[in-house]
Parts: C-alpha cells; structure tokens; sequence
C-alpha cells in the first residue's frame, strides 16, 4: 500500500535529539518495541489516504494544493514521550507543547482548506493531534515523561509516500518567513 500524507520534518539538530531521547529509552528499557528509523522521523500534517498504486491524481491534487498554501514558518517544541492508544500497536510519541500546537493546527486546517475537502472529507479528519512516533512498544506509559525541551525550526513541508517501508518526498513547499 502507498500511504500518501503531508509532513513537517525536524530540523538537523532536532533530529540528533530525538534520535538521542529514543536511545536512552531503549538503554533505560523505559519500554520495549519496534523503533521507527530515524529518517522516518515526522510529524504528519495532513493525512490523505492508503492507496493500492501510486495515485498520480491525488499526488496531484495534493501538489496543487500545496502550492496554494499559505502558512507562516514556526519553531516546534516537543517536550514530553507518551503513548497513545492504537488498533493494533501502541504509538510511543514525542508531543508537542501546547505553545506549539497552534501552529502545527494552522499548517493543518491550511492543507485541508487548500486541498478544498467535502464535509464528508474534513468530519473524517476533524481530530488532530501533533505528535512524532519514535516506536511502537509493548505497553501503554502510565502517565507522560518529561523531556528537556527539543526545538525545531519549521521552514517547509513535504508531500511523502510512504510505500514497503521506504518514504520517497515528492514535494517540498516553503512556509512565509
């Protein structure tokens, strides 16, 4: 399956942190699981569908849409690991701090008004939740863990397709300074 989705990438020094805070968590066996790879490493920003091929029209539509939006660049903080409750796996995530949650939801409701979807489309997605997935653990975590501050500069985002466990980037689009 491709999963296609807008993301925000950390920064190089970003990266080196989180990727820093994950292995203390493995040393500390804090919890137990399947750790992402660091170059998966995102926060999706607009999510738009599993598709069976690459869909060459929703691809399209998605750059079309891209290019329309107009969103000012931010710095994230994440600043806590929690779990969250999924299906199948339990998402073990960095969050961000609720200074940086607007503008993560603005690059959001951004994508989703440029991308013009039905009310159908938007009831579907109408949750969003900023978070980073570091692993898929064994466990819920009791309550969140407090991590030093990790600040990144968001400058741009990307249209990815993630397909056989491989992410390809199919667009980079600016944000306003």
């Amino acid at each position: 399956m491709h999963r296609l989705f807008f993301a925000i990438f950390p920064d190089p020094a970003a990266l080196q942190a989180i990727e820093d805070v994950a292995a203390n968590l493995r040393k500390a066996r804090t919890i137990r699981g399947r750790w992402t790879e660091p170059a998966k490493y995102h926060i999706t920003a607009r999510f738009l569908g599993d598709f069976s091929e690459t869909a060459e029209t929703v691809m399209n539509r998605a750059k079309a849409a891209a290019a329309q939006v107009r969103a000012t660049a931010f710095e994230m903080t994440l600043d806590r690991i929690t779990t969250l409750r999924g299906r199948y796996q339990v998402p073990c995530v960095l969050r961000c701090s609720a200074r940086s949650e607007p503008a993560v939801e603005a690059l959001w409701h951004g994508l989703g008004a440029a991308l013009s979807l039905t009310p159908e489309q938007e009831q579907t997605q109408r949750r969003f939740l900023p978070h980073l997935t570091i692993a898929y653990c064994d466990r819920m975590l009791d309550q969140p863990l407090g991590i030093g501050p990790i600040v990144s500069r968001i400058d741009e985002f990307a249209l990815v397709d993630s397909y056989q466990s491989t992410h390809v980037v199919h667009g980079r689009w600016p944000l306003q300074p």
